[in-house]
């Protein structure tokens, strides 16, 4: 059986993904520690990934077939967390998402930013029990609509499967982790 768009991204970014995960956030999470200084660090690095990314998806996937990609930008929620916790937020370089030059590879790089979504109502809810008075507007994703809005970006990815944009999309996700790598182990920020 041919696997699914959605598997071949998964199989494929699944060590960036992996990578990705061992940040001081998740290691506070898992070690029981406090999640202040990690939750204040995850965010302010989210920041300058999501606002760059936001840019690039609203310039290169057109609001077509019912899709509104203006709908999935959340980098304002995510700015307005920031506030809350005292921080400025700084946007990133630029020049970051320059590789993603096509609309298969944004498409790739929407990918990234629906599955943090998913990724975020689930640290929301860890966060939640913890009894932290943490702002979580941006984890939260859409709400209650987050899985019909994952099942509606799903729909899109798969009526793009064919090649050679296929590939693009790939390679979009590949970029687009990659980004989101080198943000975390930017020590400047």
């Amino acid at each position: 059986m041919v696997p699914t768009l959605q598997q071949t991204l998964a199989d494929t970014t699944r060590p960036l993904h992996q990578r990705i995960e061992e940040n001081p956030f998740m290691r506070a999470l898992k070690d029981g520690e406090p999640l202040e200084s990690p939750y204040r660090w995850l965010l302010s690095k989210l920041y300058p990934f999501t606002e760059g990314a936001e840019r690039k998806l609203v310039a290169l996937i057109p609001e077509t077939e019912g899709f509104d990609t203006l709908k999935r930008c959340r980098a304002d929620v995510l700015h307005d967390d920031l506030l809350q916790l005292g921080i400025t937020p700084e946007s990133g370089d630029p020049f970051l998402f320059d590789a993603i030059d096509t609309a298969g590879k944004a498409i790739g790089l929407l990918y990234v930013l629906e599955g943090s979504r998913k990724g975020g109502q689930f640290l929301s809810s860890l966060l939640q029990k913890s009894d932290t008075h943490l702002p979580m507007r941006y984890l939260l994703g859409y709400g209650e609509t987050t899985d019909s809005e994952w099942e509606r970006f799903r729909d899109l990815l798969e009526r793009y499967a064919e090649k050679p944009i296929k590939d693009e999309i790939v390679s979009g996700a590949l970029d687009a982790f990659e980004i989101l790598e080198r943000i975390f182990h930017d020590t400047h920020r």
